[in-house]
């Protein structure tokens, strides 16, 4: 007895899934580094400018924004918790004191704005210093680039000079 074989082969349906994991991957990639450089905050203020090459802090437990003008605790301008106003200093303490508490080394963003002068600045990081929160950070901005100051640098002279190397002109026999 002769059994019969079939001729045509089966073709059998795949689907290839290692394109769709790296696109995936690449997404996951591009969306949890976009989103760490995001300081996204509703209170406005104007930042000072810092050169190039400052430290930046981003993984905040807590942002406090010193607005300038009239408001807040002092009557110097408003200042914001994690965009929720403020309305005495020792409302302020008692927020840093918790913090400090839940966390001894958590990170402090202070946001001060440009015209917000300098002691009220020092007197909340001296305010979260005094509670044992000493990772601490102030936000500022980088400059644009057509703003930055260009170095003039001096023109070299050109040619030999008089001891015969270069910048200069050379003396004869």
């Amino acid at each position: 007895m002769q059994l019969r074989r079939s001729t045509t082969k089966k073709i059998r349906a795949t689907l290839d899934m290692t394109p769709m994991i790296d696109v995936t991957f690449q997404l996951i990639i591009f969306f949890l580094l976009s989103s760490t450089f995001v300081i996204q905050s509703s209170v406005p203020v104007e930042l000072s400018q810092v050169p190039e090459g400052a430290v930046t802090h981003e993984k905040k437990q807590l942002t406090i924004t010193l607005q300038a003008g009239e408001g807040g605790p002092d009557n110097k301008g408003g200042v914001y918790v994690d965009e929720t106003p403020i309305g005495n200093w020792q409302e302020l303490r008692g927020i840093l004191k918790a913090l400090q508490e839940r966390d001894p080394e958590a990170l402090v963003l202070i946001r001060p704005d440009r015209a917000v002068p300098t002691e009220r600045l020092l007197y909340v990081m001296g305010m979260a210093n005094a509670l044992g929160l000493v990772h601490y950070g102030v936000a500022a901005e980088s400059p644009v680039a057509e703003a930055l100051p260009v170095a003039e640098v001096p023109a070299v002279p050109q040619g030999p000079t008089a001891e015969g190397g270069p910048g200069g002109a050379a003396q004869g026999p």
